[in-house]
């Protein structure tokens, strides 16, 4: 911004779109009279690219874009559910349609597989049960790398997948639709 530019000519884009390659100096004293700065846009270009602008309105411009964009992004909150490697089919379906509920509603989650005492030893079922977890969340989610081990746990995190769970909504909503006429009609 002004007297920081120090390359000896500028290309010197005006208020009205016109252009013009001038001395750096005689482009600030331009800006001056206006009473604009002389802003470098485009500093890799030959010769580098300046405009005319106030930097203080430029740089609340900039802010409150930021402001808006930041406003308009949801927040997404980690879940987490915790099995065992003996999760009964019962507990395993009750949890997992949980998961599902979570990834629905736009939140990660974290599924962990806890190996207590010495059931660290089926490290197979733990695997073989994070596979069938993801092969249930596959309608709704994508599963983040793969599963990892720390100490006596088992990690693996899933992803929303917004398109996939256009679908399955679509798909839930057509079923209850044809359930709903079943008992109607009974």
């Amino acid at each position: 911004m002004n007297g920081q530019i120090r390359v000896p000519e500028v290309r010197v884009v005006f208020k009205d779109g016109s252009q013009e390659i001038i001395k750096t100096s005689q482009a600030i004293k331009m800006a001056e009279q206006e009473g604009l700065d002389l802003i470098e846009v485009q500093p890799t270009a030959t010769p580098p690219v300046c405009k005319m602008d106030n930097y203080g309105k430029l740089q609340y411009k900039l802010d409150k874009n930021d402001r808006d964009r930041k406003k308009k992004s949801k927040p997404t909150a980690l879940k987490e559910l915790r099995f065992h490697p003996n999760t009964d089919k019962h507990d395993f379906d009750f949890k997992a349609a949980h998961l599902e509920e979570f990834l629905r509603k736009g939140n990660r989650v974290r599924a962990t597989v806890v190996f207590l005492g010495r059931s660290i030893i089926y490290k197979d079922k733990g695997y073989e049960l994070v596979e069938r977890l993801t092969e249930r969340l596959s309608n709704v989610s994508n599963r983040e790398g793969t599963p990892k081990f720390e100490g006596k746990k088992l990690f693996v995190y899933f992803e929303p997948d917004k398109k996939k769970i256009e679908v399955y909504e679509r798909m839930l909503a057509k079923m209850n639709k044809e359930q709903q006429n079943k008992e109607a009609e009974n």
